[in-house]
């Protein structure tokens, strides 16, 4: 009975679809840093765009890279000669992230400069406001259930979705990440020539992909 109320409250058995859910957490964020990024650099909308000239992949001579350099002119601790280069490489930032949480490689590296874009994000999207009335307004005005009307609250929801990506990782199987460790993990037990060495190299608590290692 007491192995059967452990099972029951710990869903042990789905330990085996601990890798749904950053992958779908990485399957939801890479589509919106796709859109939003390829916007920034109008990537592929150029006049005199060519495959395979990567120097015509680019636009910046559109509205939504306008807007986001106009809102970074605004922030008191970004330089305005500096905002049009920070614009572009927050577009970058964006396209490159997508693809990296696509295929799940360096995800939780990838992560860090994102949350920082996101802070970034929420701080324009205040526009002077202080952050204790953006929250109170986020928790007594609308709270969770209707984002349409805040960039703010969409700013903090990506942020913990991205924090969560940070201490889950890319999740087992359908990531890069995940084969690169076993592939090295195996390396290491391989070469490794101590009884020691090889029990904590070949331990499946050893998996920093396992999100059972969050609760031990």
């Amino acid at each position: 009975m007491t192995k059967f109320l452990l099972g029951f409250f710990s869903f042990g058995w789905l330990r085996g679809l601990d890798f749904l859910p950053p992958l779908l957490l990485r399957l939801f964020l890479a589509p919106l840093l796709w859109v939003s990024g390829s916007a920034k650099l109008g990537l592929f909308s150029s006049a005199d765009f060519i495959w395979f000239n990567p120097f015509t992949w680019f636009n910046f001579d559109n509205p939504v890279f306008e807007a986001t350099v106009a809102g970074l002119a605004q922030v008191p601790f970004v330089p305005e000669e500096l905002a049009s280069t920070i614009g572009w490489s927050i577009g970058l930032l964006e396209v490159v992230g997508a693809f990296l949480l696509l295929v799940g490689f360096a995800v939780r590296w990838v992560s860090l400069p994102l949350l920082a874009l996101i802070l970034l994000t929420a701080f324009v999207a205040l526009n002077g406001e202080s952050v204790i009335s953006a929250m109170k307004s986020l928790l007594t005005t609308h709270g969770y259930t209707d984002m349409s009307g805040s960039s703010f609250s969409k700013a903090l929801v990506y942020f913990l979705m991205l924090l969560t990506l940070f201490f889950m990782g890319a999740g087992r199987f359908f990531s890069v990440d995940w084969f690169l460790h076993r592939k090295l993990d195996k390396k290491i037990a391989a070469s490794s020539v101590t009884t020691t060495t090889n029990r904590v190299a070949t331990d499946p608590k050893a998996d920093p992909f396992d999100l059972d290692n969050t609760t031990d």
